[in-house]
């Protein structure tokens, strides 16, 4: 069985009691995380017990092709049901791990463990997620990265529990930072409130200064080398700051964020230049604010990205972000192409 949006959603909060697995695949690998640890604290009562809880690593299928339906068959020395927790880092022994699903799903009663499997970002020719995705007593949910919708509710419901509020500009410059690893964008939120002190203080609000601040350290600083060298047409300059968020922990999600975001406010400034307005004037109306250290860089770009060509470069990142989640290519490889094909035009415009 095959589940997304709501229904997965759902199933994450309260999995189905006769449900004998689920398999986490996706290029999120902090939700893939979370929401298996979240499903582990319904099947386990105590997700951390070596006596309940057997952990396997993809090598281990590998070097032993009997090892998973043999786990999944042995009976708990305590006669509750065992968890067992499988990360599958590679496939080389995938047809052998779909064998015992599909065997297990045909006689369900041969089971005598659950099973949760983290996977990467596996195409839809994966043999475990074939078999996961047609399977009657298994379930297959896909992790993708956030929305920036979703993010903004996440950020805002998790600051709220804690009695801290965050203003609109802050939040609009926050979650392009957090796009690309829900355990990344936890540990950002954790920042922020320990920074207002986890809610102690009446009335605690985090501002834009706050995020300048503190939001995901240098990463800040480097999506905005990446985005305003392409869209500026400074080729060499957007490849170096690309080639340094990628050997940092930036995702290309992030970046890629990042980017849509920009092309949104450049988008914007057009529209009201176009209804009369002066660059200045139209920058002013943007929210949040350009900032000043960008202001001469935004209002190049004004001149460099007519209309159209910011409509069709958003179509163009919105088609990479589709096949960052659907087609199984690299994802660094796809947001390196776009971003070269952006500071080409740029570079071209601006002769």
């Amino acid at each position: 069985m095959k589940l997304s949006g709501t229904r997965a959603e759902s199933y994450v909060k309260k999995p189905p009691t006769q449900e004998l697995g689920v398999l986490f695949f996706g290029p999120d690998q902090g939700l893939c995380s979370e929401r298996a640890s979240s499903v582990a604290s319904h099947w386990a009562s105590d997700p951390n017990d070596p006596f309940a809880v057997t952990a396997l690593s993809a090598d281990d299928i590998a070097n032993d092709p009997a090892k998973l339906s043999d786990e999944m068959s042995a009976l708990s020395l305590l006669g509750d049901t065992r968890l067992i927790r499988l990360r599958l880092s590679h496939e080389r022994n995938g047809a052998a791990i779909a064998k015992t699903i599909k065997a297990i799903d045909a006689a369900p009663h041969t089971s005598a463990a659950k099973l949760i499997i983290e996977a990467g970002d596996l195409s839809p020719r994966s043999a475990v997620r074939k078999c996961f995705e047609g399977a009657k007593h298994f379930t297959a949910i896909a992790c993708y990265a956030d929305t920036q919708a979703s993010l903004a509710s996440l950020v805002k419901s998790e600051l709220e529990e804690l009695g801290i509020k965050i203003e609109r500009d802050a939040l609009d410059a926050l979650v392009p930072l957090l796009a690309g690893d829900r355990r990344m964008a936890r540990s950002e939120i954790e920042k922020l409130a320990l920074y207002k002190g986890y809610g102690a203080q009446e009335d605690a609000v985090l501002s834009l200064n706050d995020i300048k601040t503190l939001a995901a350290g240098a990463g800040a600083s480097g999506l905005d080398d990446i985005v305003m060298g392409a869209l500026s047409g400074n080729t060499l300059a957007a490849d170096a700051a690309f080639n340094r968020a990628m050997a940092g922990k930036i995702t290309p999600h992030s970046v890629l964020a990042a980017l849509q975001r920009h092309l949104v406010r450049l988008h914007q400034a057009t529209c009201l230049m176009n209804s009369g307005r002066s660059s200045e004037d139209a920058m002013r109306a943007l929210r949040p604010p350009v900032f000043m250290m960008q202001k001469s860089a935004f209002a190049g770009q004004l001149r460099i990205w007519p209309e159209t060509a910011l409509s069709r470069a958003i179509a163009s990142s919105l088609e990479v972000e589709k096949q960052m989640k659907s087609t199984g290519m690299p994802a660094q490889s796809l947001m390196g192409r776009l971003l070269l094909s952006l500071s080409a035009y740029a570079a071209k415009r601006k002769r």
